[in-house]
Order: structure tokens, then sequence, then C-alpha cells
């Protein structure tokens, strides 16, 4: 693409002539003034792509995990899904096997980020030393993430409460509700006649009187077991969890042995009322790989998701608006002698302004939202020097600060994290102050002739830790929180090509001046957690107006 842009450019615009050697400009920020009235007008297309965040290792050290890697297992259970603690408690109650662990099959989840972003800017020379930039981002951003559950569709030991659902919903509940009365019905008789036969008039009550404490007994577990299945597989109006045993599972098979076991000991005392093989009613059904978009956005599972991994935004990211000072050109901020003298020189430049925070938050329905801007107002400093060292070689040393404000946003509580983004939750406001955001650029760029130049550039980028205190006041118990997400550093390395007509256009040999710069950006090392190992592709297009000739 490159090569075509270059090529059909060099047609249109080069007239023959002697060749000169000049600076060409490269990758990245240059302290290079803009004439005084003329503009510079910049279309550009920006890639960015990432499968994998640096994380912190157990030595100290750091490395790079997938996204989403946190999430990957060979059990899903209440390590993912916080929300079924209450229903293996309630499975281990009623299979009496204190190691279950309820699994809804292994979870295999894998994600990639793809973000185009094409900013759209206009530069405008008020003076031989001071000019503005408007920058307007149109970003897309892309999540295309798989989350696959039970893909074998063997490794589950639980799956879909039928009492949730439509075709055979009522059965289970009737079911549910038929166990739940004969327990009812079996307490209250085995009470009623504990109560009887405490007189020592009445008849009958020798089963009763030769072991108390074992009817006394039985009346707790059968409570216990009534409450169990009242929570787990849910009564005769309402389901309970969102997942039971399977059907035909050795943890169901456990579950009819344990009212089986009641039924025998309620028959010893003269309690016959429960049926023989009387059971909730189990999963006919279980999860499969696309279960997690049916899992999100099931009410009964209460996490109120909308959409669920391979989602699109787009839209006008987070605006710019600076100027840029002149500090010091030993060119005297004349382009014409910067183009056409082949001699040393240093030039500095620093420039102030704000970005306009128009890219919106996180949306909370969507776990594993792309946003496309940290929509923050934020103010905008960036300093640069140019050291030109021959006709030919020249570098560049820039930093940029950006100093985001603290504002208020929608956040859903608690926190997301990996550890528990498919937990319930509610959705409140949270005061959002992101960190500091540092960046330091070596860029050393050597001119190839009068209209090409290659570059390279070595980056260290800082994001200060961001803050966010939020809170639930409607909840009876405030979900008051703080997430702080650390600091994190990526340091990454860049390599460019330009084309440039800027020389030519002075010299009278070329129709308009204008610049094509490709770049390509690869991570080298991170530190800190969740910073995106991520690799980057520009192509810029720079057209002037008003550029001076000799």
């Amino acid at each position: 693409m490159l090569a075509l842009s270059v090529a059909l450019l060099a047609g249109a615009v080069v007239r023959p002539g002697t060749v000169h050697a000049q600076t060409v400009a490269g990758l990245g920020d240059d302290a290079i003034p803009l004439p005084k009235g003329s503009k510079r007008f910049l279309i550009s297309g920006l890639w960015n792509d990432w499968d994998a965040v640096y994380a912190p290792t157990a030595g100290g050290g750091t490395t790079t995990r997938p996204l989403f890697a946190s999430l990957a297992t060979s059990q899903a259970g209440v390590a993912i899904f916080p929300q079924l603690v209450s229903a293996e408690a309630g499975v281990r109650t009623l299979t009496g096997q204190s190691a279950f662990a309820l699994s809804l099959g292994a979870l295999d989840a894998a994600g990639e980020v793809r973000q185009s972003i094409a900013p759209l800017g206009v530069s405008l020379g008020l003076t031989r030393r001071l000019s503005l930039r408007l920058l307007v981002p149109y970003v897309e951003s892309r999540d295309v993430s798989q989350l696959l559950l039970n893909r074998v569709g063997s490794t589950a030991n639980v799956g879909m409460n039928p009492a949730y659902t439509t075709t055979s919903g009522a059965a289970a509940r009737s079911a549910n509700g038929a166990v739940l009365s004969q327990l009812d019905l079996a307490r209250t008789q085995l009470t009623a006649e504990i109560t009887r036969c405490a007189s020592p008039a009445a008849t009958g009550c020798d089963a009763i009187r030769a072991n108390g404490a074992a009817a006394q007994a039985l009346l707790v577990r059968a409570g216990t077991t009534r409450s169990a299945i009242a929570s787990v597989y849910g009564d005769a109006t309402k389901g309970g969890a969102p997942v039971v045993p399977i059907e035909n599972g050795s943890a169901q098979a456990a579950v009819r042995t344990t009212i089986a076991t009641l039924r025998s000991e309620f028959a010893a005392f003269g309690i016959t009322n429960i049926v023989e093989g009387a059971a909730p009613a189990g999963a006919t059904a279980v999860y499969g790989p696309g279960g997690m978009t049916r899992i999100v956005s099931d009410t009964a599972w209460k996490l109120g998701y909308t959409r669920l991994g391979n989602t699109r935004r787009a839209g006008i990211g987070d605006i710019d608006l600076t100027a840029s000072y002149l500090l010091f050109d030993s060119f005297q901020a004349d382009q014409v002698r910067r183009l056409l003298t082949p001699s040393r020189g240093v030039r500095s430049m620093l420039t102030a302004g704000w970005r306009f925070g128009t890219a919106g938050a996180d949306r909370t329905d969507d776990p594993f939202d792309v946003p496309i801007g940290e929509g923050a107002n934020a103010l905008l400093v960036r300093s640069t020097t140019d050291f030109v060292l021959t006709k030919s070689f020249w570098m560049s040393a820039t930093v940029r600060a950006v100093k985001p404000l603290a504002d208020e946003i929608a956040v859903a509580l608690p926190f997301r994290t990996d550890a528990n983004v498919f937990d319930a939750f509610v959705v409140s406001t949270a005061t959002r102050s992101l960190g500091t955001r540092l960046e330091l650029e070596v860029a050393p760029r050597l001119s190839v002739g009068q209209f090409f130049g290659i570059s390279a550039a070595y980056l260290v980028r800082r994001w200060g830790a961001d803050r966010y205190e939020g809170g639930d006041p409607t909840s009876s118990a405030p979900l008051m929180s703080t997430f702080e997400l650390p600091s994190r550093t990526v340091q990454a390395a860049a390599f460019g090509a330009s084309f440039s007509t800027l020389a030519s256009y002075v010299r009278g040999r070329s129709r308009f001046p204008a610049e094509v710069i490709y770049s390509h950006t690869i991570p080298v090392s991170g530190s800190g957690a969740s910073a995106p190992s991520a690799v980057s592709d520009r192509l810029e297009l720079r057209v002037y107006t008003g550029f001076p000739r000799r």
C-alpha cells in the first residue's frame, strides 16, 4: 500500500530535475515549524492489534499472557461464576459429598482487540513560530473474543435448570413442589407424633420413645434437605439456581438416595407420605459452546449484559486542540533554508493543548467493551527537539505528557476484573481519576536522496495508576468500593519510510507539497499489569497549502 501511494504521488507531482540531498520527515513528532499563513491537512490511518497483555510473574518479573487467559479452565465453576457458590453448597448438602465441585464444563477463552483510527487534522501557521492544530479521530474498535463452553459436551456435571424453561418449566416446578410438600408434611406429622408421644398415656409410640434423639435429628436433616432443594432446584412457583445436577448424572443419583434415605427413616416412625422415587427435576440439557452468550443475558443468572464478545464500537474519539511554539531554531524558522541548506542545526518546540473527552467511557452492559477513547478531558503537553547532524541524518527527542481530569462515569459494581466479570452487578456511578500518561520517544532519521527517507524510533510509554471510587447508594448494604489499576509501562520500537516533495516544491519542480509516512511499531517489553502488547501500523498523508518556494 505504501509503495503504491508513493509511486502515484511521485508520478503526479515530480518533474525531472537534479536531485539534492535534503531532510525528509520521518515517523513520530518533530520540531519543524509550520510556515506563516500555510496550512497542513492530515489524513491518516492507524491500526492497532493485540491479543496479549503484560502481567507480573511470581518471581517479580513481567511476562505476556493471552487476553482472557485467566478465564480459561477445565472446569467452569464458582471461580468463574461466584453467584453459584450457594448452589454448590446446596448440592453438597443434598449429595453428602463435601468435595463436590459444580462444573458447567471446560471453558476455552481467547481474545483479540482490533482498533482502526482515522485521525483527520488541520494545522494553521499563525506566525513563523506559532501554529495551531485540530485533530479529530474517527475510531472503530472491535473485540474479537471467543468463549467456548463445554465444547466436547461431556465435561459438565450440572446443566440448565428446567424450572426456568418455557417448555418443561411447569412440569419441573410441579415436581419440585411435590417433593417439598412431601417433606413438609412428613416433618409436620413427625413433629405432631413427637408431641403426642410426650404424654405417658399415648399409645403406638414405641419407635419414638425408643429413639427420640434420632427422631429430632431426622427433623433437622429433613429441614436442611428441604431448604437445599428449594435453593438449588426451586419450588412449585419459581426456579432456584440457574443450574442443577444433570438428570442421569451421579450427583442427581446421590440426591435421590438422600431423599430415599429420609423416606425410609420417616417410615420407621410410621410416616409414609413420601413417595418412592421422589426427587426434584434434574437438568436434561447442558450448556454448549455458545452457552456463554445465553448465560450473560439470562435473567436467572442476574448478569444483565446485552452483549458478549465480537462487538464493535465506532465514532468520534477524543478531540485534541493544541498550539505549538518554536522556542529555538538555528535555521531561523525558514523552511527554504531548512530544506536546501546542508548544514547542522538544532530546533526545539513546545506544544500545549486540551483534549476534549468526546469518546465516552466503557459500556456497562458489555464486559469486554473496547472504548473508542478514554472519554476524559485532559491537559496535553509536548516538547520536541531536533538535532540535524548532517545534510541527510537527523534525529528527534520528544517527551509527551497527558494529564486527565477526574470525572464521573457509569460503572458496574463491584468493579469488573477478570476474576468477577461474570458475577452479578449493579450499575452506578464512580469518580474516575486516570493517572498521568507519559511518553519518551527518540527517533533517528536518514534521508535517501531528495524524496525518500527511512526512520526508526524507540518509545517508552507509562500510564500512571487509574483509580475508581464508587458505590450503590440504593442498596441496603451499599457496595462502596475502590478499585485501582496499577501503573504500567511499555517499551516499543518503530520503523518507517517516508516520501516527501517539500524540497522539490521549494525548488519549483513539484506541483504541490506533500508527505507520505508509513511506520510499523512492535512492543519490546512491558511491566505492570494489563498494558496491551500491541502491534501498530500507521500511514499518513500530509498535504500543505501556502508553503513557500525559493
